[in-house]
């Protein structure tokens, strides 16, 4: 399980889910550390339900069954069917009474002082018997609202009552409310404002249940807390969501906290899944579901894919502009970077779920018009549906056109060829690629001399071929070194290779000029071109690139008492990983920081016996730098 996770989040740079196919998992109440999420609580995804009529009732489509937004093999995944719970055959709001020990719920120190017995009645339903449960609050960051969000637990599944099919715990969406200490970002200034947060989140899952995407289903609730111990009572709306493993049944996939018992190892994250997730993200303008936060996360067995499904949009730039990762930033500032970010990641997947999007767009309206916000909310929701649907429809016009120079949403600027004909010709050195939109390639040519040592790396996938077009030596993570056997012109071939997301909205200049490294190299960085170490004899070594990252390798025995010293010129600071060459895969290598001068690392040598140690390159105030290495 823990293995799978990191699978996950290691993808995600940034973040599968495929509009027409792929589900999502309930996420963890545990607090997670990010100045991003000062909120942390889960909110229900949508669902990818029915339209919804003008008269509140939860109706097909077109034609009466819910049908999958496309039928292609290479675009549909998989077809969720609908919900048999009775809670989301209406969109009504439902009043539900719920009595309880909220003094205790809304002011215990941990959730699990928290619980206490519930009685849940619903007006809407005369005659219908009580309803028994038990209530504990939940949230992160909304663990500190006035009014907690709460999950209802039932001893066993509902069969004949408004909780049918939704397993044996439901979890509740509430207003906040005030209390001491309350985050500025979750703070209002007045109850309304509470409530109109939570149409507007409310919204925005409505809006994207029109696209069918599986996700959570959500209803909303005219709530009345009745105080058992104290006998008040007053009304708030919240809203109540789908259990994510109920979510997931329907949707052909497994929650992936219930394959706890299963190797998940061979799970790989889904590229299309990649770019949905980005683009449903950027849609909303959610930068609170970045670095894999605010993702529910779901298993394709069949497939070994793992997916996921955007959730939690009380902070999106729609709706709160304020909030610190939005930056203010205007509907207009956000749709240009949209556009910008659509350009830059264009793909089959892309055009193809796009037209999906489009295909909805009068459902997606539909439901901004039905939500209950104020006339103030409604109208940025549909200035923000008009903008970002117009923006879809002009790049979708873009497919076919992407090579024509004069349509500048369509077109990105190619930085170099992608063939060895059409190669950029460079010098040994350091430069930087844009390898978009995804399946762009980079070449470069390069003239090399035989049995001389030469490095490559960097921030991109590398591939070195030679005249023939042999492929000679690969990098991914790490600085590759070779000789190469034969004097003449070499092919360096840098893309992203199956990954479909080129860089994120708004990125950084790292995140799409590409650092590359190819140069002459003292000594190499693999161990078929490590330098061996002879005790009593000094090696000199020095750092041949600008911008950092070079790697020295040595091989050396230690004895029972070895004197390693590198002394450092010329560099502010460098590391040194010191590995045991029989060392089991799982063994971390030891490690130093280096400073300028004199570096006694004979402690990194614990026992005695085969070692292998790298030297490496860290940008400091000066670049380049030299040293000395000597082992006694």
């Amino acid at each position: 399980m823990n293995q799978a996770r990191l699978i996950t989040l290691a993808a995600l740079l940034l973040p599968g889910l495929v509009l027409s196919g792929a589900c999502s998992s309930e996420p963890s109440d545990e607090p997670k550390e990010s100045i991003l999420d000062p909120d942390g609580e889960e909110a229900p995804a949508d669902d990818g339900e029915e339209a919804t009529a003008d008269d509140g009732e939860e109706t097909p489509a077109d034609n009466g069954e819910e049908t999958p937004a496309d039928t292609s093999p290479d675009w549909q995944m998989f077809t969720c069917q609908a919900s048999e719970s009775p809670m989301f055959t209406s969109r009504e709001v439902l009043n539900m009474r719920i009595s309880a020990d909220f003094t205790k719920l809304n002011s215990a120190p941990t959730k699990e002082e928290s619980g206490s017995q519930a009685v849940i009645e619903l007006s809407d339903q005369s005659g219908a018997a009580p309803i028994t449960a038990n209530i504990i609050a939940r949230g992160v960051s909304r663990f500190n609202c006035g009014f907690r969000p709460f999950s209802l637990k039932f001893e066993e599944k509902q069969k004949d009552n408004i909780f049918a099919h939704l397993g044996k715990s439901v979890k509740f969406v509430t207003h906040c409310g005030d209390r001491e200490g309350l985050s500025p970002t979750l703070k209002a200034d007045s109850l309304e404002t509470y409530e109109q947060r939570l149409l507007m989140e409310d919204t925005v899952y409505q809006v994207l249940d029109q696209l069918q995407v599986p996700s959570l289903k959500t209803r909303l609730v005219r709530l009345t807390y009745h105080d058992a111990p104290t006998g008040k009572e007053e009304t708030h709306l919240a809203f109540v969501r789908e259990p994510e493993d109920e979510m997931a049944e329907r949707c052909g996939m497994v929650e992936l906290e219930e394959l706890s018992e299963v190797d998940t190892s061979e799970l790989k994250v889904d590229q299309n899944g990649l770019v949905l997730l980005n683009l449903l993200h950027d849609f909303v303008i959610q930068y609170d579901g970045i670095d894999g936060k605010n993702l529910v996360t779901m298993a394709d067995v069949d497939r070994k894919a793992i997916r996921y499904a955007p959730y939690d949009f009380d902070l999106v730039g729609v709706s709160r502009p304020d909030y610190v990762a939005n930056k203010g930033r205007t509907l207009e500032q956000n749709r240009d970077a949209f556009a910008d970010w659509l350009r830059r990641n264009q793909s089959p997947t892309l055009f193809a779920q796009v037209g999906l999007m489009l295909a909805r767009a009068d459902q997606m309206q539909r439901a901004v018009e039905q939500s209950n916000m104020s006339e103030e909310n409604h109208e940025v929701f549909s200035r923000w549906l008009s903008l970002y649907l117009d923006l879809l429809r002009d790049f979708r016009a873009c497919e076919g056109h992407t090579d024509d120079p004069s349509r500048p949403l369509c077109h990105v600027e190619d930085d170099h060829g992608n063939l060895p004909e059409s190669a950029s010709v460079v010098e040994p050195g350091e430069w930087t690629a844009r390898i978009e939109p995804p399946g762009d390639a980079d070449m470069f040519a390069v003239d090399l001399q035989a049995s001389t040592l030469y490095s490559f790396g960097g921030r991109v996938p590398l591939e070195l071929f030679d005249a023939q077009q042999n492929l000679v030596a690969s990098a991914s993570a790490r600085t590759v070194s070779f000789k190469p056997s034969q004097t003449g012109t070499y092919y360096l071939r840098a893309s992203l290779g199956e990954k479909m997301v080129s860089s994120p909205l708004f990125p950084r200049p790292d995140d799409i000029d590409r650092y590359i490294s190819f140069y002459t190299d003292d000594h190499g960085a693999s161990l078929e071109t490590a330098t061996t170490l002879e005790a009593g004899k000094a090696v000199e070594g020095k750092w041949e690139l600008a911008t950092g990252e070079d790697e020295d390798w040595f091989l050396l025995s230690a004895g029972e008492s070895t004197n390693f010293h590198l002394v450092l010129r010329d560099s502010d600071t460098g590391r040194i990983e010191v590995s045991r060459r029989d060392a089991p895969a799982d063994e971390l290598p030891l490690e130093e920081y280096l400073l300028e001068g004199d570096n006694d690392v004979s402690s990194l040598f614990e026992q005695p016996g085969e070692y292998v140690v790298r030297v490496i390159q860290m940008l400091g105030l000066r670049p380049y730098g030299s040293y000395t290495v000597t082992l006694e």
